[in-house]
């Protein structure tokens, strides 16, 4: 449109010498220019993400002055050359009237007040002089002007309806798909948009997530049913959402288990504190059915300390914190478990009377094991690593520290991590054995093939002490296979 305005001015000043008009078609080129400008630095700023809502405003307004301020000069200069003699070279610009009205209703139709503004500005003055002619022609070109005028504002408002109508649409169905249905807060795709969100600006470092789980909520259901157990869940999201900060995230990652993003942390004394305080809040008792009930939460906190830390790395490392508040607990109600021996029992195993039989089968076991297997490990009734296993740090170059807990898990491929992590929780859950398959990163980087088994080790009384596991390469079968 600036090109052709241009042409089309440059033409008409040439044929019929106007001191306005000239200076119309100057001030047009310089206004249109204007208008590219703002329009090239906003598109800028979408596309690198930095647009916030008053700086969407702001150009939404610097738009709207250069837009219509342009289309103010065009109209003038439209209605100026009309006033002209009649001649050959005004014919363009009733077509370069028409193409600018047609093109402003198509492309700023999101913007009726904008496009109807324009439209007027544009259109208005050349057809209010073609009306002052005397002229048949010159009437009939005004009334097919105010036509197109007309129908140009109908045609962007239907357009402008049928979009808004599909964008809250589509609004709605993404805020339902980062909603949890229950409680209302986000869910982990929530989660992950916020992380993602601040994790590009100046808060990077001092983000820290507390990761929820409710002790007791399995009686509520059995006891009370299943729609009181929804309820306190309810009522646990409106606590949760109580000790948040302003920009802080609360989501309910499934079930019983919550997580509140803190977003905004000067230290781990701060993280504490929101600790503590979701730990009084959550541990009052909660009214259900006129009656006074008393459900409990574990806490495991982690911060984001390092440039190069993810989500997954800290959903890992407060799940280990929550698994390792949970292991105190149950030690403090059940000292001496994990000393107990350990029997066989089907695909488990238990401790014989003789202890140095069972030393010596063990033995056997551990080195029929490392003989065929790239890595065995050991883990807590829970889940949770806390024995050293060599050959897993020797084969993934992990540290003890890396290791422990659920740290483990930031060496299997990231594609495998959430089933593989989700499929552990629900072995520990049933207390069965389990196989499964996933890549493990070695410690040259690469990612291989493991065929995973893992079997529960009890004692006299049945109750489980612990897990035992091996890791098999399969990396070459599998691909032989493919």
């Amino acid at each position: 449109m600036t090109v052709l305005f241009l042409l089309v001015g440059a033409a008409s000043v040439r044929a019929a010498p106007d001191r306005t008009l000239a200076a119309l078609v100057v001030t047009g080129g310089v206004m249109s220019a204007a208008r590219l400008g703002v329009l090239f630095a906003g598109r800028k700023l979408c596309d690198q993400a930095q647009m916030s809502p008053i700086r969407a405003r702001r150009f939404e307004l610097q738009f709207a002055l250069s837009y219509c301020g342009f289309a103010a000069v065009f109209g003038a200069f439209a209605a100026r050359a009309y006033m002209l003699p009649p001649a050959e070279w005004q014919m363009p610009i009733g077509i370069l009237v028409v193409g600018y009205a047609a093109g402003a209703a198509s492309t700023v139709a999101m913007r009726p007040c904008i496009v109807g503004w324009s439209l007027m500005l544009s259109v208005i003055p050349p057809t209010c002089i073609l009306l002052m002619r005397e002229n048949v022609n010159a009437a009939l070109t005004s009334v097919c002007l105010l036509a197109l005028l007309m129908g140009g504002i109908r045609s962007a408002r239907q357009r402008y309806r049928s979009q808004r109508t599909k964008t809250t649409t589509r609004q709605v169905l993404a805020r339902q798909a980062r909603t949890d249905p229950l409680t209302g807060l986000g869910n982990r795709l929530a989660l992950v948009q916020a992380f993602e969100s601040s994790s590009r600006n100046e808060r990077l470092g001092r983000i820290a997530l507390h990761y929820v789980d409710l002790d007791k909520f399995k009686p509520v259901n059995d006891q009370f049913g299943h729609q009181a157990g929804d309820r306190l869940l309810c009522l646990v999201a409106d606590r949760l959402l109580g000790c948040g900060a302003a920009g802080d995230v609360v989501v309910r990652i499934g079930g019983d288990e919550f997580v509140l993003a803190q977003f905004d942390t000067s230290g781990d004394r701060d993280v504490d504190e929101q600790r503590m305080r979701i730990e009084r809040s959550l541990n009052a008792p909660y009214i259900l059915n006129g009656r006074s009930i008393e459900v409990g939460a574990s806490i495991g906190s982690s911060r984001h300390a390092s440039s190069v830390q993810t989500l997954d790395a800290l959903l890992v490392a407060a799940d280990t914190a929550l698994s390792q508040k949970k292991a105190e607990r149950r030690d403090a109600r059940e000292p001496g478990v994990r000393s107990a021996g350990l029997q066989a029992q089907g695909s488990a195993y238990e401790l014989p009377a003789d202890n140095s039989a069972w030393n010596k089968g063990e033995e056997r076991a551990r080195l029929l094991i490392d003989g065929i297997a790239v890595a065995s490990w050991e883990s807590a009734p829970d889940g949770l690593i806390e024995t050293d296993s060599v050959s897993w740090r020797a084969y993934t170059g992990q540290s003890y520290d890396d290791w422990k807990g659920y740290g483990w898990a930031t060496a299997i491929h990231p594609d495998d991590r959430i089933a593989t992590m989700r499929k552990w929780r629900e072995t520990v859950h049933d207390q069965q054995s389990v196989e499964a398959q996933y890549r493990l990163r070695r410690w040259d980087g690469a990612y291989r093939w493991m065929q995973v088994h893992a079997v529960p080790l009890r004692n006299g009384d049945g109750l489980i002490v612990g897990w035992l596991g091996m890791n098999i390469d399969i990396d070459d079968r599998k691909l032989a296979q493919a």
